[in-house]
């Protein structure tokens, strides 16, 4: 019988994976706290926007976030997320198309980061960032389609210090990686999130 450590094989895999669930929990709590400490200074940051734009994309990963910038932002703007049926992510898109009276499009990275197309912007703001670069790399492109005539400006709103910062720092340094991997990688490669390397930092 395999012994690790002392214990059983078994058993200290068991306790691995229980210290791992304990701190995935910690930083996902310190995420959500981050993206809600820092939604004033992004508010302020996307009427700035909308100041000088006719349109901006808006991604974040918590409902929190997502719901209180929908509040804030009220008539002018769309919300899609996990929680929007199949005919209202139809609804939101083509109306942020379309109506020059919806100026924002509030969305979440994971739920509107695939098959929609939102070209009728050229901004688009990050005030969350996702484990997954991959993912945030599809969410991107949501502004890099076919019928897009402007330059693209993505955003990334981090806190210095912060677990953003961390993940931020990560995901840079993992874009060489990634795009070595689209041009013939591994998917798990491509897919391979960043939670390992922040507990490392």
């Amino acid at each position: 019988r395999v012994e690790i450590a002392g214990l059983p094989h078994a058993e200290q895999v068991m306790r691995l994976r229980s210290c791992r669930a304990i701190a995935m929990a910690e930083i996902s709590r310190v995420r959500k706290e981050t993206a809600i400490a820092k939604l004033p200074q992004a508010i302020e940051h996307i009427h700035e926007i909308l100041a000088n734009v006719d349109k901006a994309v808006v991604f974040s990963h918590h409902h929190d976030v997502q719901d209180r910038l929908a509040n804030e932002f009220g008539r002018i703007c769309v919300s899609l997320d996990g929680r929007t049926s199949e005919g209202g992510r139809k609804i939101a898109v083509d109306r942020f198309q379309t109506e020059r009276g919806v100026r924002l499009f509030l969305g979440s990275i994971r739920a509107a980061g695939l098959g929609i197309t939102l070209t009728a912007a050229s901004t688009e703001v990050f005030v969350e960032l996702d484990w997954t670069p991959a993912a945030m790399m599809q969410a991107e492109d949501r502004l890099h389609r076919i019928g897009q005539i402007n330059p693209v400006l993505v955003q990334h709103l981090v806190i210095d210090g912060s677990i953003d910062s961390k993940m931020a720092k990560i995901i840079i340094g993992k874009q060489a990686m990634m795009d070595a991997a689209l041009d013939g990688g591994s998917a798990e490669e491509r897919n391979r999130d960043v939670f390992t390397e922040v507990m490392r930092a």
